[in-house]
């Protein structure tokens, strides 16, 4: 029972059985919890747009042989429609959430899956954007190694440049898990709490309901 349904009811001629849910002070709640979401949503969005802008300097802030720039430049904007195809998708998702209008459960319901799916989708972009990070690697530690070619051990470059990488891959995907877990899950762990409370209420009215017609089939009986 939406809002619209419990005007319409009111106005209804049995007034008098009317009962007004306590469940829409409960989706009310969950107006606090997403409108901080949507604050570090915002931020996030920022600081991501920047990033994606400063990856673009990295061959001259880490002196790159220019060599391999065009090499570094296609992975750049691979990187680039990965990076607009997610944040399209966050963007949309955001706008999901600046329109709750907490008059539904199915809407409040809806967002929350949203919220676990944008949390793997932003795991799936991360890990994605790893493999163009360890590229970029390669192109560093080549570009570092051209002048010390000829006093360099090429199997100990090889095992430098294999446990480089596994160091990085396993620093980045903790760090992902990391941070979306500190700012995404406390805001699921609060809707689904809050969700967890309508369902409960629902069973309750439910309840309230079945005694109801009860009662009123015993009266019905006696007279």
């Amino acid at each position: 029972m939406n809002l619209d349904e419990l005007k319409t009811a009111w106005n209804s001629e049995s007034t008098n059985d009317v009962r007004i849910p306590s469940k829409i002070k409960q989706l009310g709640q969950a107006k606090h919890p997403l409108d901080k979401l949507k604050r570090k949503m915002k931020s996030e969005f920022y600081l991501q747009s920047f990033c994606i802008l400063f990856v673009a300097f990295i061959p001259k802030l880490l002196n790159i042989d220019p060599s391999l720039y065009v090499l570094y430049y296609a992975f750049y904007a691979l990187s680039l429609a990965i990076s607009a195809y997610y944040l399209n998708l966050f963007r949309l998702f955001y706008n999901k959430i600046n329109h709750y209008t907490a008059d539904t459960k199915d809407s409040l319901l809806e967002i929350y899956y949203e919220l676990k799916i944008n949390i793997e989708r932003y795991h799936a972009f991360s890990f994605l954007l790893l493999p163009i990070a360890l590229v970029t690697l390669g192109m560093y530690r080549y570009s570092m190694r051209l002048p010390l070619t000829e006093f360099t051990d090429p199997d100990q470059s090889v095992i430098s440049f294999t446990i480089s990488t596994l160091t990085v891959s396993i620093i980045t995907i903790l760090i992902v898990l990391a941070w979306t877990r500190y700012f995404y899950s406390p805001y699921l762990l609060q809707l689904k709490k809050i969700l967890d409370e309508l369902k409960e209420e629902e069973l309750k009215e439910n309840e309230f309901n079945i005694n109801n017609s009860n009662e009123n089939i015993q009266k019905d009986g006696r007279q």
